[in-house]
């Protein structure tokens, strides 16, 4: 946002008003009022508020005057900005707002709802001056911190398709063809490692959820076969037939040319991925380990994908 160092505009525009203290909080207000003239916020309910006598005063104007700009603006007043105390909440607020005691119903405002009437305020030079400090800090934000262009990677769906079209051309230009079981290979890696970059650009997380296939091969070294007597299947069943506290937690994810449920573990925590290590060497040192999950009962469960 670019704001004119011109006082007038926050009083012409409501847009302009709200725009520049958007990103206010509480006491970044209080501290612009205070910058202007000394004010004092009486907390309660967590929060400091003022009544409309308070606010009057601090203008050096009538309370009358304050109620009237509320009555012709109140549809631009936030409820984080002024609200109506009565019943129970006037009874608890009523001694620490000095309140009259015959007093049915308060309206209170907070400190960037103080903020917003010097925005509306047309004969008050303390407003005149807070608006001249809020014009002076939304211009020096705008011009020493610019926001950045935003850059859009497209979907990882969309770069996977790409990437496996630029190895298909690469194949025919050098008279060949790719072997499918490694382009399928690629193509389940590939697509673990863009799902595992999107996971940390957007969260800034540095954990790692794995397969337990891609935690065999990727961190043990291990390659775990499509069919025979350790067949992958067989490896996941087998940690959660003998090793359920590894975890539960299921995703979608791309294996053999289809979107499927798998389980992933939590590899970043060395509790797990001692675990899956330990499961994982059993598994291949054992000669027949479809017969020890047939003994287990492993195989009347649903299967499920453990890439």
């Amino acid at each position: 946002m670019s704001l004119p160092l011109n006082p007038s505009v926050l009083l012409e525009s409501k847009t302009l008003r709200t725009s520049a203290i958007t990103n206010f909080s509480d006491d970044k207000a209080l501290e612009i009022l205070s910058k202007a003239k000394a004010i004092i916020f009486a907390v309660w309910g967590g929060a400091g508020w003022a009544t409309t006598a308070q606010i009057a005063e601090y203008f050096v104007i009538t309370e009358s005057a304050v109620k009237e700009l509320y009555r012709v603006n109140s549809a631009e007043f936030r409820d984080l900005e002024t609200k109506t105390l009565t019943g129970k909440d006037l009874r608890d607020a009523r001694q620490k707002l000095c309140l009259p005691s015959k007093t049915s119903q308060a309206r209170v405002f907070s400190a960037l709802g103080t903020l917003r009437i010097a925005m509306l305020l047309t004969e008050s030079e303390i407003a005149a001056q807070v608006r001249t400090i809020i014009l002076d800090l939304v211009a020096a934000v705008s011009t020493i911190t610019p926001q950045p262009p935003t850059f859009t990677l497209p979907p990882p769906e969309q770069r996977l398709h790409t990437l496996v079209q630029a190895m298909k051309t690469l194949a025919e230009l050098t008279g060949g063809r790719l072997n499918p079981y490694t382009e399928q290979h690629f193509k389940d890696f590939a697509d673990n490692l863009l799902a595992e970059h999107n996971r940390k650009a957007l969260t800034g997380s540095q954990e790692k959820w794995l397969g337990v296939v891609n935690f065999a091969e990727m961190e043990l070294g291990k390659k775990v076969p499509l069919s025979g007597t350790h067949y992958r299947g067989h490896l996941g069943t087998w940690v959660r037939t003998f090793y359920p506290q590894l975890g539960d937690r299921q995703e979608t994810r791309l294996v053999n040319g289809t979107q499927q449920k798998i389980y992933v573990y939590p590899c970043h925590d060395p509790v797990v991925a001692a675990g899956l290590t330990k499961a994982v060497e059993e598994f291949f040192a054992h000669s027949n380990p479809a017969g020890v999950l047939q003994q287990a009962g492993a195989f009347k469960r649903k299967a499920v994908v453990t890439a």
